[in-house]
């Protein structure tokens, strides 16, 4: 997983939790430490979403815990779109 990836996610996180991106760690809690609820796992769902232009369903959001967890679903999303999208080179 790219480290670019990984900050952008830890940033998008600082914004709703208003904690440093250097404070949350790859196996944060998103409930527990950082005190994310279900509205603000919406909120960054929608976020993602629109950022990468993936689509993040429920069913991928309920099992989401930790931080690392949620880098890799970004990343498989990405990978997903990128091998969808027509290579017209």
């Amino acid at each position: 997983m790219g480290e670019n990836l990984e900050q952008e996610v830890r940033e998008m996180l600082s914004k709703l939790t208003g904690l440093e991106p250097n404070e949350i760690g790859d196996e944060a809690d998103l409930f527990k430490d950082l005190g994310i609820d279900s509205l603000k796992v919406i909120e960054i769902a929608t976020q993602i979403e629109r950022q990468y232009q993936v689509v993040v369903k429920d069913s991928q959001l309920k099992n989401l815990r930790t931080v690392k967890e949620a880098v890799a679903l970004l990343g498989e999303l990405l990978e997903k779109k990128n091998h969808s999208c027509p290579n017209y080179d």
